[in-house]
């Protein structure tokens, strides 16, 4: 009885060391994850990817299957994501959502916020079947969770609605953002910042539509409200201003678009650096305010920078790489460099017909636009063959919208939130 005894006490003795250890890490990952967020909401994605990296090794030690590290490897997964590296962002995500499923199971509402995580992921990247397939999964388990008239059933919504957006479909993604924006108005309050970006996401979809009287004052609110939440110089008031300036340029009003573009530029290279995406966008939008006003020699060295960054972040094959080269392509048409115009326009189009389907707007822009230079050139044959080709492929886009259309039609009202 006295050796039981005396093991029993060496027992404690562990257990109480072990509770001490894993108090100290579980201290640690806290601390880390409060860093990572305070980081991530003034902007600066090193110091949030370093902080979220050092609270995935600390879950790991706690619970190397459990909560914590999910956590952990979805917020790190974020990090990833807005500083472009989408191979990495979905290996995280991918990791996060087998834990979920298997510590909370398929229909668990944390299992619903990494399907989230993933489709947020794929739509950025214009993947846009898999992305639809994991929002909707989500808004299922969450209507089922919260209730449909919830916030977080109201973010699922918001997601599929940018989805329809992104493709033109504007007749589905309407009634998701105004449901998802009366929900989020009522449960978060007007100056939410969900709220906010929902009523972004209905702005741009006015003045996708030319309805820019109705877009600027919403545009106009959410930036006022994100600048309040996160300052004036975070990302998500730098793709406000993006917006806001796109309105301006629509209405002829090219000094006040450029000021909120450079503004905009600023902040990307300030916060995310000078070799990011959001950053290239960001001239990319400044160089066409350029051309349409007739400055050439300030638009070409803008958009010869946007080419080289998202070459460097993409690769030399990304349909998205091919869409700036059409924007080049272009400029140089309306300096009369034809020969060299021609050049670029075929180095699209070759990407454009790599790349399986993608962006098929961007091809068809990109066929027209190379036809009008054929014409110049009195290549009139050349020119209609490809003229016709455009007209198949926005033809088979707009059969194949029709048919997704017709299946949507079937499913509840729903909307997105990045």
């Amino acid at each position: 009885m006295k050796v039981g005894y005396q093991w029993r006490g060496v027992f404690a003795g562990c257990v109480a060391v072990a509770l001490l250890i894993g108090c100290a890490a579980d201290q640690r990952w806290r601390s880390a994850m409060e860093r990572g967020h305070e980081a991530l909401r003034a902007g600066q994605y090193t110091q949030a990817e370093e902080q979220f990296s050092k609270a995935r090794d600390e879950a790991k030690t706690i619970d190397p299957k459990g909560k914590r590290l999910a956590e952990s490897l979805s917020q790190l997964g974020e990090v990833k994501r807005d500083l472009g590296q989408y191979a990495k962002a979905e290996s995280l995500f991918q990791e996060a959502l087998a834990i979920r499923e298997s510590v909370f199971g398929p229909n668990h509402a944390e299992t619903a916020s990494s399907l989230t995580d993933l489709g947020e992921l794929y739509r950025v990247q214009r993947l846009y079947t898999q992305a639809e397939a994991c929002h909707q999964r989500a808004r299922e388990i969450r209507e089922k969770v919260y209730g449909p008239d919830h916030n977080k059933t109201a973010e699922s919504l918001n997601n599929i609605a940018v989805i329809y957006q992104d493709q033109g479909r504007f007749a589905e993604a309407e009634p998701l953002l105004q449901r998802a924006l009366g929900i989020l108005e009522k449960k978060l309050g007007p100056e939410h910042s969900l709220t906010a970006i929902t009523r972004d996401n209905l702005a741009q979809l006015y003045q996708a539509q030319g309805q820019n009287e109705r877009a600027m004052p919403l545009y106009q609110r959410a930036l006022a409200i994100h600048e309040k939440a996160f300052g004036p110089e975070h990302p998500i008031v730098g793709r406000n201003l993006i917006n806001l300036a796109g309105t301006y340029q629509a209405q002829n009003q090219y000094p006040q678009a450029e000021v909120l573009y450079q503004r905009a530029a600023r902040i990307f290279k300030k916060s995310l650096g000078p070799d990011h995406l959001e950053f290239a966008n960001a001239l990319s939008h400044l160089a066409q305010l350029y051309e349409l006003q007739g400055l050439y020699s300030q638009a070409e060295p803008l958009y010869q920078q946007a080419l080289t960054i998202r070459e460097k972040q993409l690769g030399a094959e990304h349909p998205q790489l091919a869409i700036e080269l059409n924007n080049l392509a272009s400029l140089y048409q309306s300096q009369n460099r034809l020969d060299q115009s021609e050049d670029v326009y075929r180095r699209a189009l070759g990407i454009f017909e790599k790349s399986a389907g993608q962006e098929r707007q961007g091809y068809a822009k990109t066929l027209k636009s190379y036809a009008s230079l054929l014409r110049r050139k009195q290549r009139t044959g050349e020119a209609e063959r490809l003229e016709e080709r455009a007209k198949s492929v926005l033809k088979r886009l707009s059969l194949e919208n029709q048919n997704r259309g017709n299946t949507a039609g079937d499913l509840p009202q729903l909307l997105p939130i990045p």
